[in-house]
C-alpha cells in the first residue's frame, strides 16, 4: 500500500514525499529528470522573496551550487553501492573452490553432520597432566566428556556424536571447551578449533563465510584448506 508523508510548504511549494517510489533528488533522479520541479522552486522563492531585499546574486548562485552538489553526491553514492556489490560478486566466485574441500578453522563450535561425527582440532602451549574435551549443547549442557592427548602441541579427536550415556546426539551445531591443567592444577594455555567439508559459501552483510553443515565460518578463521578424502579410502 503506498503511503505518503506531507511537510509544510516551503516559500509556497508543497513537498510531498511517496514511499513507494522516488522523488526528486531524494529518489537519485537528475537535475535533467527533475527540472521542471526546480523550476517551480525558483519561480516560487522569487515571488515570495521580499522587493525590498531581493537574494542576493551570490546566495542564489550558492543555493544553485548546494543543489547540484547533493545530486552529485547522491549519484556517487549509487556508483559506490555498485562497485561494492560488484566486488561482493567477485570475492563470492573466487570462494566457490572452497566447496566439496576440508578445512580447518578456530572455532568454539563443532557441527556435528550426518555422519554422526565432528573432528575437533586443538594445541596445548605445554605438556598437561589432564585434558577434558567438554561437548556442550545449546540449553550449555555438558553432554560428554572427552579425554585428550596430554603432550604439548596439536592434535585432532573425533567425536562419535554421542552422549555420556552412549545415546546419538540429534545433527546439529555443539559448543566444545578444551580444559587442560598441569601437575599443580594450573590452566595450560590451549587453542581449539575445528575440521569439516565445506558445503557451501554465503554472503552474511558482505562478510564471505563458509558453511561446514549448519556452522558458519568467516573466511579469515580458516587455517587450513585440503582435500576432502574419500570416506572408502
Amino acid at each position: 500500500m503506498e503511503t505518503t508523508a506531507t511537510r509544510d510548504p516551503v516559500n509556497g511549494v508543497n513537498y510531498v514525499d511517496t514511499s513507494g517510489g522516488s522523488t526528486g533528488i531524494a529518489g537519485a533522479q537528475s537535475l535533467a529528470e527533475t527540472f521542471d520541479n526546480f523550476l517551480v522552486l525558483l519561480t516560487e522563492q522569487l515571488k515570495n522573496q521580499d522587493p525590498l531585499s531581493p537574494m542576493e546574486s551570490n546566495e542564489f548562485t550558492s543555493q544553485l551550487v548546494e543543489f547540484t552538489g547533493a545530486e552529485q553526491a547522491v549519484l556517487t553514492n549509487n556508483k559506490l553501492d555498485s562497485l561494492i556489490s560488484l566486488q561482493n560478486g567477485n570475492q563470492l566466485n573466487s570462494v566457490v573452490s572452497y566447496i566439496g574441500k576440508t578445512v580447518t578453522a578456530n572455532s568454539l563450535a563443532l557441527n556435528l553432520d550426518e555422519s554422526g561425527e565432528a573432528t575437533i582440532k586443538y594445541s596445548l602451549g605445554a605438556n598437561s597432566e589432564t585434558t577434558e574435551i567438554r561437548i556442550i549443547d545449546a540449553d550449555g549442557n555438558t553432554v560428554t566428556t572427552l579425554d585428550g592427548e596430554t603432550d604439548g602441541g596439536s592434535h585432532e579427536i573425533v567425536w562419535d556424536g554421542k552422549n555420556a550415556a552412549g545415546e546419538e546426539m540429534k545433527e546439529g551445531i555443539y559448543g566444545f571447551l578444551v580444559v587442560a591443567k598441569d601437575a599443580n592444577g594450573d590452566v595450560v594455555k590451549t587453542t581449539q578449533g575445528t575440521k569439516g567439508k565445506v558445503t557451501g559459501v554465503e554472503s552474511d552483510n558482505g562478510t564471505l563465510v563458509l558453511k561446514l553443515g549448519e556452522l558458519f565460518i568467516p573466511l579469515d578463521q580458516i587455517s587450513s584448506v585440503e582435500e576432502t578424502k574419500d570416506a572408502t579410502t
